[in-house]
């Protein structure tokens, strides 16, 4: 299984704070079924310097393989970012060996240019995903916007762990069962930040795997993630 959203590398942004956590993560990644983590730093604004993210992604790769985990470097980039960025500026942040970006919107809502940037994006070769769609709130339940997405090209990328939460009210949960159920989910991710968010996701995929995850009529999750 590949995890494609993970705040593993540490002393960078608000994931893991230090490299005894880092190691932590991907031991629990182990357990949980990962073999691939794509470590995706936040980027929140411009002028974004690397060199922290070089040096954790240095520490951390030989202990990776070490465990039996690959490392790739990527980036969940804010759309904030790309009022200084721009389109250009932004591909520095796609995944390692790749056009593919991993975006996320700013706050709690999505842009209202979204499908103007998210073209932008693909006319320069790039392929986007939409990370943690459950949480804008002006999606939920629209549909037209939900297959808008979709038909431009857009991978939806839900944080599965949301599944665990009790209420039964919970908008995010309640948003993420809706994408799941209706196939618009191509990927599952932890976007873990701690040791314990792999048990969080190990819970949820032994609860939701089967349901949502491995039907027959969408082939495996591992056909599925490929």
């Amino acid at each position: 299984m590949i995890d494609i959203h993970s705040h593993v590398l540490f002393g960078v942004d608000d994931g893991a704070p230090d490299y005894e956590e880092s190691v932590r993560m991907l031991k629990e990644a182990k357990k949980t079924g990962f073999d691939t983590i794509i470590a995706t730093p936040h980027v929140r604004k411009s002028h974004f310097d690397k060199g922290p993210v070089r040096e954790s992604m240095s520490a951390l790769k030989p202990v990776a393989e070490s465990i039996g985990i690959k490392l790739i470097q990527g980036y969940e980039y804010n759309i904030g970012a790309l009022t200084d960025d721009g389109i250009e500026g932004a591909l520095r942040f796609c995944t390692e060996g790749t056009k593919t970006i991993l975006l996320e919107m700013k706050g709690t809502q999505v842009a209202s240019n979204w499908e103007r940037i998210v073209v932008h994006f693909q006319q320069e070769g790039a392929d986007v995903i939409i990370a943690h769609p459950e949480r804008y709130t002006n999606l939920y339940s629209n549909h037209d916007m939900i297959a808008r997405m979709l038909e431009v090209g857009c991978k939806l990328q839900v944080d599965l762990a949301v599944m665990l939460e009790r209420s039964l009210f919970n908008k995010e949960k309640k948003c993420a069962k809706q994408l799941l159920e209706n196939g618009a989910v191509r990927w599952c991710s932890s976007d873990a930040h701690r040791a314990e968010d792999y048990k969080y996701f190990a819970e949820a995929f032994r609860k939701y795997g089967d349901e949502f995850l491995c039907m027959p009529d969408r082939g495996s999750y591992q056909e599925l993630i490929k």
